[in-house]
């Protein structure tokens, strides 16, 4: 790829503007959203976030919608609409300035859609450093006991977008990157959360790329990786056949494996950290330009718009034929504790 082409593609991205209010406050109340958390342990919220209407709260107030106009679409009376905002208050989900504004990640398809535009740039530049590293890649691969069964294209999407930029890298980002020990303090927990509409349901909204864990036992846990766990996990929950057949046929991780992932991680750790550094001004005057710096922090702003990086890099080494997809967008796998 030509340099000059890149600086391209980001000054233009770097100039566009994404849309300030994409909702209306009938579409607030008819659209679908859905809950993401970033946590560990027992840091989860502890209370019931979609019990009176308090998501569609914070999303009609990200969309600078009338709170007057929300009140009276919900149903609060005016005592409710102060014991729900001084609620959310005290648990550092919202901020009352001269306006109300949350202090979680809310994205709408619209934002959704321009923060993968603007995450363009720096996903292409991952994208390129995964594939110039591939060959390296694939020899640390080859040292685990899985390679003996399954080759590296079996196991491209798994190893080049989750070990690589998701689950075995997102707390070398966190601390390496945002340089933060912890993740933003709620009641006394510690979690990132985010609401984002979803027009793609089954599908995960945008597309984005995660895991999901299902305990089997005390000694094992089945993962599945992708962008369509809502649809396998409804199946792995109401269809014993299918349970049964994953666990038996999918890949099967032992503790050593599991541990040389983070060998890979490691590997290609530096070369990410490079290229986020590398575009720290660029990714602080995309969080200006999105209007997220005015409730959200940056760390909070970032990690979410990570996903959108790195989905979107995911989806190029797919479309170079560097990675394979799987058909049902699940890549589900086994590993030892």
């Amino acid at each position: 790829m030509k340099q000059p082409q890149f600086l391209l593609i980001a000054l233009t991205l770097v100039s566009c503007n994404t849309t300030k209010t994409t909702l209306t406050l009938d579409e607030v109340f008819s659209n679908r959203f859905e809950h993401k958390m970033i946590s560990s342990g027992n840091n989860f919220p502890d209370f019931n976030v979609k019990k009176d209407s308090l998501d569609l709260f914070l999303v009609a107030l990200s969309q600078d919608i009338d709170v007057k106009q929300f009140q009276d679409k919900a149903g609060w009376t005016d005592k409710k609409l102060n014991d729900n905002g001084t609620f959310l208050e005290s648990k550092n989900w919202l901020i009352k300035d001269e306006v109300l504004r949350p202090t979680i990640f809310v994205a709408t398809d619209a934002q959704g859609m321009s923060l993968f535009e603007y995450a363009m740039p720096i996903a292409l530049e991952i994208s390129g450093s995964i594939q110039e590293n591939l060959s390296s890649l694939k020899k640390l691969y080859s040292t685990t006991e899985v390679s003996k069964m399954h080759s590296f294209n079996d196991f491209s999407f798994f190893i080049l977008s989750n070990v690589l930029l998701d689950n075995w890298q997102i707390n070398n980002v966190e601390r390496e990157f945002l340089m933060t020990k912890e993740r933003p303090e709620r009641h006394r927990k510690h979690y990132y959360f985010a609401i984002m509409e979803n027009v793609t349901y089954p599908r995960e909204g945008f597309g984005i790329y995660g895991n999901q864990y299902k305990r089997l036992n005390n000694s094992s846990t089945l993962s599945i990786y992708g962008n369509n766990r809502n649809v396998a996990a409804q199946k792995l929950k109401e269809n014993k056949v299918f349970l049964d057949s994953i666990v038996k046929n999918v890949p099967k991780l032992s503790q050593l494996d599991y541990i040389k992932m983070d060998s890979l991680a490691g590997y290609f750790k530096p070369k990410l950290l490079k290229i986020l550094t590398k575009n720290s001004k660029y990714i602080k005057t995309v969080f200006e330009k999105t209007g997220y710096n005015k409730s959200i922090s940056f760390n909070e702003f970032f990690i979410w718009w990570y996903h959108f990086i790195y989905t979107s890099a995911t989806n190029m080494l797919s479309d170079s034929g560097v990675l394979t997809l799987p058909d049902d967008g699940n890549f589900y796998y086994t590993f030892e504790h």
